[in-house]
């Protein structure tokens, strides 16, 4: 019997993925990159395409998974390289993010889109002087390219230099085509975030008590802080109260570590659910 003729391919849902990725649609991106994967898990550039939505979701733990599968069957996927170095900083582990970030110089240093990458992931780990000289890097290896005047603005407004930022954009506006402004996606995909409000308080919003108390207990926003609240307040005498018995301490570190598992898989049903 033929296979499915309706049946996409990994490449197919890839393509639709980045397509809703650039749609700023993550829940439509989400499912194309699950479907590749249930295709072919190992394949490196499916893993490395989750861990981009990942990044995007908030989640820079769930990207260094991805991009850990994707290297471990391509060492040198270079995307792959890339959202590890912006997972590292997202999960603010500095050290390491820096050593991801020169691990793509090392591929190629000459490579203008290395040099960008570099600059944005060194400055999202707070080095702003290697930020800056690479982002500089990317602007004289590719001055026609947009994105390298943008990334250099990027770099520039995190280290207040309000002037140079100014400038930075204005060269990327004049480089688009039609000189009709920025694009809409000014930086890389792995470089980009996506800012999301779990709550939204406005009382316009007919939702906002739904978003505030949730469908059911700690399911909501209020919920979700009361649990993180509790692991923290049964966290602080298991590990600091030295006077304190110590079957009292076992049974509030066992109450803590069940607050903080409840708040985890609490607000990983969030975030799928988004």
């Amino acid at each position: 019997m033929d296979a499915d003729p309706t049946r996409r391919t990994v490449a197919e849902h890839l393509e639709r993925a980045e397509l809703m990725y650039d749609l700023d649609r993550l829940p439509d991106a989400r499912s194309e990159v699950d479907a590749a994967l249930r295709i072919d898990p190992f394949s490196p550039e499916a893993n490395a395409m989750a861990g981009v939505v990942a990044l995007a979701e908030g989640d820079p733990d769930e990207a260094l998974v991805f991009a850990g599968a994707s290297l471990a069957h391509d060492p040198q996927h270079r995307r792959a390289l890339i959202v590890r170095g912006y997972a590292l900083a997202d999960a603010e582990r500095r050290d390491e993010a820096l050593q991801a970030a020169n691990s793509l110089l090392e591929l190629d240093r000459r490579s203008w889109i290395h040099q960008v990458h570099y600059a944005l992931i060194t400055r999202r780990a707070g080095a702003g002087q290697p930020a800056l000289d690479a982002a500089w890097n990317a602007v004289n290896l590719a001055p026609d390219q947009p994105r390298t005047h943008l990334a250099l603005a990027a770099v520039a407004e995190s280290l207040d230099m309000d002037d140079l930022a100014r400038r930075s954009r204005e060269a990327a506006a004049d480089l688009e085509p039609g000189g009709g402004g920025a694009p809409a996606h000014p930086l890389p995909p792995e470089a980009r975030r996506t800012r999301r409000d779990h709550v939204d308080a406005d009382p316009e919003d007919p939702q906002w008590r739904s978003k505030l108390y949730g469908p059911g207990l700690f399911r909501g926003a209020l919920g979700r802080s009361i649990l993180l609240g509790l692991a923290v307040v049964f966290a602080l005498p298991a590990l600091l109260g030295g006077q304190i018995a110590f079957g009292a301490r076992v049974f509030f570190a066992l109450v803590a570590v069940g607050c903080w598992v409840a708040w985890f898989t609490v607000v990983r049903r969030h975030r799928r659910a988004e």
